[in-house]
């Protein structure tokens, strides 16, 4: 065997220009539907089952699950998707990846590659140049470069072994075990990020007669557990949330990469009803490729909730961190950013709810304690008390404010750009409705000490007021209503207001009340109707 008939440079070149192809497929796929992408994945992950065929269309379209398993964590952190529909789109990602095996093996090996790149960098190149101010026609000419350096460096590959497969002896290479070539794809595909790139290289070496059957379908199964590097260096000093994603992909490989082995002369068994895997090895092998990852997803499928609950447990959310959404995700990804602080300002909404309900103790009225089911702003936890969620509320709304001015907004389209400004308006709000109650504390813990019977079954009305408005705007806050529902809660809110107004003149005029408690009453009640009129007015905004 010459070894020195092994072309080293053309290989590497090839490979080079492989790589470099698929970056700009990526790339140009991305500017020429970058938005609409992004739209994709987060209205398609409504579900595990739709979110597995997302992963899958998004990688075959990408050519790279790294690139969509890294959005996935981006859109995660957002809140944008679940866990469990996160893991969807990883498992579709594993399955989508499959896709450049046979691109390679149906095209690739079958026509003169030469005669396929050549026109595709001409047109692609002579586009870039003349037509690089146009936004769209540059992304199409970037496809077309980014297609033909594809095949240019798998040309380059397959030139590179020729003279060297002609002396080699492939009766050396069993000796190793399937172990070793699944190993040194792992590796393979560790360095240079890119399974596509490995499977190429795996290909090229089957379509030369450098590997057999089995000991390609190794190497593939360790290109699978491989790619799981790049998500894993994308979550290095991330949250929580993407580490548990991270660690899902890896073990969803690996578990795939188990069942590969065990099912190994299954699988070969079912190619062998479609073709014999021996006279065409890469056909063979990009069709086992794909079995074992379709076999994998669906012996997966049923414990995905279950790997959550476990991933939960194993990276478990930090509880004590004021925002639950803005510090998943970077203000550089505009449509992401804004779906992250619309979520946390609904956040910060239901926390001045609960602020509210503290501050006014409706937790203790007779018909709280007797609901089955409580809305969340009446789950008081122990030692929840009003300054500390009137801090908690304070610093939500500061940080979603800060956060919010660092999106770009001349990013967005004009809907999402107004819906921007009017949730700034909510934020702005809250801020303001949290400063006005804590005014009157001290009036409350005053009343709340009368032992005045008029003055109690006074106070008891406006709890029974609030109580009534804030279950509405926690139910207009989960679902949006028609204009005529807000108008009719904005003048039951003015009539609450008065008739609270009438008792304490009547309490006045018959003397039955203290001079210290009617400003009290007064601006108990006057302080909570302006706060409730503009987390009305604030609701309606969010929807």
């Amino acid at each position: 065997m010459d070894w020195s008939a092994f072309d080293f440079w053309k290989f590497l070149a090839g490979l080079g220009i492989f790589m470099f192809g698929m970056f700009l497929l990526e790339e140009a796929i991305k500017q020429l539907s970058g938005k609409a992408f992004k739209s994709l994945i987060r209205k398609s992950t409504t579900g595990k089952l739709r979110s597995i065929f997302t992963g899958f269309f998004s990688t075959a379209i990408l050519q790279s699950s790294s690139a969509v398993s890294l959005m996935t964590l981006t859109f995660v952190g957002a809140g944008m998707i679940s866990m469990q529909n996160a893991i969807g789109v990883i498992l579709g990602a594993n399955l989508g990846t499959t896709a450049t095996g046979w691109l390679v093996a149906t095209i690739g090996f079958k026509i003169n590659i030469e005669g396929l790149f050549l026109p595709l960098l001409a047109l692609g190149g002579l586009g870039l140049i003349f037509m690089h101010n146009t936004s769209k026609y540059a992304g199409i000419s970037k496809l077309l470069v980014g297609l033909g350096f594809l095949f240019m460096g798998l040309d380059y590959m397959k030139l590179s072994v020729e003279l060297f497969t002609e002396g080699f002896d492939i009766a050396m290479l069993p000796k190793y075990g399937l172990w070793f070539y699944a190993l040194i794809a792992v590796v393979l595909t560790s360095l240079m990020q890119s399974s596509s790139a490995t499977i190429a290289i795996i290909l090229t070496a089957l379509n030369s007669g450098i590997l057999g059957f089995h000991e390609g379908a190794a190497m593939i199964i360790g290109s699978n557990i491989g790619t799981t590097t790049t998500v894993m260096l994308g979550t290095l000093g991330g949250i929580p949330l993407k580490k548990q994603v991270a660690l899902s992909h890896f073990i969803f490989n690996l578990f795939t990469g188990i069942v590969a082995i065990v099912f190994l002369p299954l699988l070969v068994k079912v190619i062998f009803l479609f073709f014999d895997p021996n006279s065409n090895e890469v056909l063979g092998v990009t069709l086992f490729h794909t079995l074992f990852n379709l076999l994998g997803v669906i012996l997966f499928f049923p414990f995905i909730g279950a790997l959550v609950k476990w991933l939960q447990k194993i990276y478990p959310e930090k509880v004590h961190q004021t925002t639950k959404y803005i510090n998943n995700i970077s203000s550089d990804l505009p449509e992401a950013a804004e779906m992250a602080v619309i979520n946390e300002t609904t956040y910060a909404y239901q926390k001045t709810l609960k602020m509210i309900s503290v501050l006014m103790n409706l937790e203790l009225l007779p018909e709280t304690k007797s609901m089955q089911s409580k809305p969340e702003f009446l789950k008081v936890k122990k030692g929840e008390h009003f300054t500390k969620i009137f801090d908690e509320v304070q610093q939500l709304n500061k940080a979603i404010m800060v956060f919010a001015s660092h999106i770009h907004v001349d990013q967005l389209d004009a809907t999402i750009k107004e819906r921007h400004h009017q949730v700034n308006y909510v934020v702005m709000v809250l801020s303001q409705v949290s400063k006005t109650l804590s005014g009157i504390v001290q009036e409350i813990e005053e009343i709340e000490q009368s032992g005045n019977a008029k003055v109690k079954a006074i106070i008891t009305q406006i709890k029974q007021n609030t109580l009534g408005h804030l279950t509405l705007l926690n139910e207009l806050l989960e679902n949006s209503k028609s204009e005529a529902t807000y108008e009719i809660h904005n003048e039951s809110i003015n009539a609450d207001y008065k008739v609270i107004v009438d008792k304490v003149t009547q309490a006045i005029d018959s003397k039955k009340i203290e001079e210290k408690h009617i400003s009290s009453l007064l601006m108990i009640n006057g302080f909570l109707t302006q706060s409730i009129r503009q987390l009305l007015k604030a609701v309606q905004k969010l929807h």
